[in-house]
């Protein structure tokens, strides 16, 4: 690939992922399976949906019709293969529900691979980082440093 082409892909690819957050916020599913490739699977943990009907049926119920929620996601480290027909990407992602709380905080890692002239997902694994009860455990220089910027509700005891 020549680097104006893996410009371009790195910038498809990124408006895959965008894509995926704005449509499933959205509840848009007709955008949202065009996103997928036919033997597709989304996995969180053991739980894994295999195929794009699968997946279609779990991540478009998975919260009632009409539900706002927002997915916050950092900027993508993408690999794209030498070929150009494959990448994997990893980002990380914050989603926070109508009550304002950060409901799922991970990552994503997704195997990514060209298709008819469009990059569509293949493998999407979300790796959520597990909830901890209490403060942050926090050195008191870190605490000193950034303890201002954190939420009340983290203050250390």
């Amino acid at each position: 690939m020549t680097p104006t082409e893996k410009l371009l892909a790195r910038a498809e690819i990124c408006d895959l992922i965008a894509t995926y957050c704005i449509a499933f916020d959205d509840q848009n599913w007709t955008e949202f399976e065009k996103l997928w490739t036919e033997d597709a699977a989304f996995v969180v943990e053991q739980n894994a949906f295999k195929g794009k009907k699968v997946l279609m049926d779990f991540l478009s119920t998975c919260l009632p019709k009409g539900y706002v929620s927002k997915h916050m996601v950092s900027q993508p480290l993408i690999e794209i293969a030498d070929d150009g027909l494959s990448a994997r990407a990893r980002t990380d992602v914050v989603w926070v529900a109508a009550n304002f709380t950060n409901a799922i905080v991970g990552r994503y890692v997704d195997e990514i691979v060209k298709q008819d002239g469009r990059w569509k997902f293949r493998r999407r694994e979300e790796i959520p980082v597990p909830y901890r009860e209490g403060p942050t455990p926090m050195s008191d220089a870190a605490q000193n440093v950034s303890g201002g910027t954190m939420h009340q509700g983290l203050d250390r005891k």
